[in-house]
């Protein structure tokens, strides 16, 4: 049972106490107005009353301004200059909403690989993508991770990547990922800068359209950043699924780097 139908039932039990507490009221200023000696409601009958009146008008009350508060929240996305900010403020709170119907601990299960000692982090993150790419249309991605000395982001591992140059480190801050990792919030760029990324493949060289970078948030601290590449839009649905995966996928990476320390 969620909120709303929690509610709804709130004020109509309210609605019930208000009726009886009317009735009860009725017979006793009848009966007051009657002088029926027999049948009286005394003073502290009416006090108490008055109490359960003033109780369920205030849930009520806040019923209504809960509702209204609901209806002003509800903003649609924003899409400036071809991108669209996914909020990820549930996730930094660590609730997760479920608008579709994905299962993300069997999600999770195929995309995360267990954790083995002697494999290496580059090893084990560069799984991560390629699991990604079974389950989604990705034809290139980046992991990077927060290197806590330097404090930028390194490119770990990737996943199609054809260039001979490395993937550029970053700080928090500096260019459109950095601006992830300070945000802490998903983006999507469904225009992507000439030349930002190259595919090659059989029929040539080629750029994706759309980017997803995703923040891998750990007691509201980015951990890491995960790009990936598409010539498909992403759609809601996928943009959630992400959203509410890099949390897990980040406490996968910090429990990876803690047992290679401990190795």
């Amino acid at each position: 049972m969620n909120i709303r139908d929690r509610l709804k039932i709130i004020i109509i039990i309210s609605f019930i106490l208000l009726i009886i507490c009317a009735v009860i009221l009725f017979i006793g200023l009848w009966n007051k107005l009657s002088m029926n000696t027999d049948v009286q409601i005394g003073n502290g009958m009416y006090f108490l009353v008055l109490s359960i009146v003033i109780l369920a008008s205030t849930i009520f009350v806040v019923h209504m301004l809960e509702e209204s508060r609901g209806n002003l929240h509800e903003i649609p996305e924003k899409n400036v200059a071809g991108q669209n900010v996914e909020d990820t403020t549930d996730q930094v709170n660590g609730t997760y909403p479920t608008p579709f119907e994905v299962d993300l601990d069997l999600l999770a299960e195929s995309i995360i690989p267990r954790i083995e000692t002697k494999e290496k982090t580059e090893d084990y993150t560069e799984r991560i993508l390629r699991n990604m790419s079974k389950h989604f249309e990705i034809v290139q991605a980046v992991f990077f991770l927060k290197n806590q000395q330097t404090k930028q982001f390194e490119s770990i591992s990737t996943f199609a990547y054809t260039s001979d140059k490395k993937p550029s480190s970053f700080k928090i801050g500096e260019g459109i990922s950095g601006q992830v990792a300070k945000n802490k919030t998903l983006m999507h760029l469904t225009s992507i800068p000439e030349g930002y990324l190259k595919i090659q493949s059989g029929l040539g060289k080629s750029s994706p359209t759309n980017l997803l970078i995703i923040p891998l948030l750990l007691n509201k601290e980015t951990v890491g950043i995960i790009e990936l590449a598409s010539f498909q839009v992403f759609d809601k649905e996928t943009v959630w699924t992400f959203k509410n995966l890099s949390k897990i996928i980040g406490n996968a990476i910090v429990t990876k780097i803690k047992a290679a320390e401990k190795k």
